[in-house]
């Protein structure tokens, strides 16, 4: 099998050798790097630069949890700079879960200009985009159709089924991670999608809980998102890497 993990955030991993040593043994062949803030963005592209030993891939953009106004221009900068090495922006979206953006206000607004911005670079660099949204589904969705964006990926999409349709009705993607093993949302996102427009991903290093297990997880465990998602298709496991795999190279515009 060949397999891609697109999703992780390799400077929160303290053993990246050890990481990627069992990624490879777990033959994952391909990882995807997502920024989060400023100090994430400029650590992920040293961490690309110095690892050549394996097929990582960089986005970057401003984590709706990290939307520090006196960062964004030097953000868009990096962006800007590094325009011909991403592959996406990312990750970027939406969250109204987060203290500050629960209720209408300066916290949620920071992060609609945040998100909106980094549409509309998407947009000029012609770059696909990782969405975060929880608990703003349709305001995301909505947004990223207002800039017209072609490739859009639902990172870890746990959402209603009808903006799901939505979204799928636009030709747009989503992510599952480990959560599939044991949440009822994820497990039915995926379910009501095609398994030609769903990525695999671990968003590594995050601890995931019980009952599958309390864990924390590292880009070698995308194979557990890939036996789950397996099980919930009824689709044979090597059959359904390939296609994500091809789907995953295919949406980040990727010649393998």
């Amino acid at each position: 099998m060949r397999l891609f993990d697109t999703h992780v955030h390799l400077n929160q991993i303290e053993d990246i050798a050890g990481a990627l040593k069992r990624a490879r043994e777990a033959e994952v062949d391909k990882i995807l790097i997502a920024g989060l803030d400023l100090d994430s963005n400029k650590k992920i592209i040293e961490i690309y630069d110095n690892i050549k030993d394996f097929n990582l891939y960089l986005a970057l953009g401003i984590h709706p949890y990290m939307p520090q106004k006196d960062t964004f221009e030097a953000i868009y900068a990096l962006i800007e700079e590094h325009k011909d090495t991403i592959i996406a922006i990312g990750e970027i979206g939406l969250d109204y879960t987060y203290k500050e953006a629960k209720e209408k206000g300066p916290g949620r607004d920071l992060q609609i200009e945040a998100f909106k911005s980094q549409l509309a670079l998407a947009k000029k660099l012609d770059k696909p985009v990782i969405v975060h949204s929880r608990a703003a589904w349709n305001d995301c969705f909505e947004m990223v159709k207002e800039y017209n964006l072609t490739k859009v990926l639902f990172h870890w999409y746990t959402g209603p089924l009808d903006i799901l349709e939505s979204i799928l009705s636009k030709g747009y993607y989503i992510s599952v991670s480990p959560a599939i093993e044991y949440s009822k949302q994820a497990q039915a996102a995926a379910l009501h999608t095609p398994e030609n427009r769903i990525l695999l991903e671990t968003d590594s290093p995050v601890r995931y809980r019980p009952p599958s297990g309390n864990y924390i997880c590292e880009p070698k465990d995308v194979v557990r998102t890939l036996v789950k998602l397996s099980e919930l298709k009824k689709i044979n496991k090597e059959e359904l890497a390939k296609i994500t795999y091809i789907s995953s190279c295919n949406f980040f515009n990727i010649i393998d």
